[in-house]
């Protein structure tokens, strides 16, 4: 956790984006979950969400990004109410196409 707290608050750099992208991950109870957000700014190592709804979101997602290729795989930073600061894992990023036979 150290890590990736340093490694967000290194990063200063970051682009206003404002498209609408997706977190995606998987409840016990209810299989996949895709939840709607805004992806407000980004870096290449994190950016800043705010989610549609005050669903409880885990430690670890995948976060999809409109016109983007791939997904990012996430992990929690910060939340104030359903705004929300992330940090990517560099090493799981997933290209859709690959995925998808796109």
């Amino acid at each position: 956790m150290d890590t990736i707290l340093k490694r967000y608050k290194t990063d200063s750099q970051r682009t206003i984006l404002m498209k609408t992208g997706a977190i995606s991950f998987r409840d016990a109870r209810l299989g996949w979950v895709s939840l709607g957000c805004v992806v407000l700014n980004i870096s290449t190592s994190g950016a800043g969400l705010v989610v549609e709804s005050d669903v409880e979101i885990p430690f670890a997602f995948d976060l999809a990004i409109e016109t983007e290729p791939f997904r990012r795989h996430c992990f929690v930073v910060w939340r104030i109410d359903r705004r929300i600061g992330v940090t990517f894992d560099l090493d799981r990023i997933q290209c859709d196409r690959m995925q998808y036979g796109d």
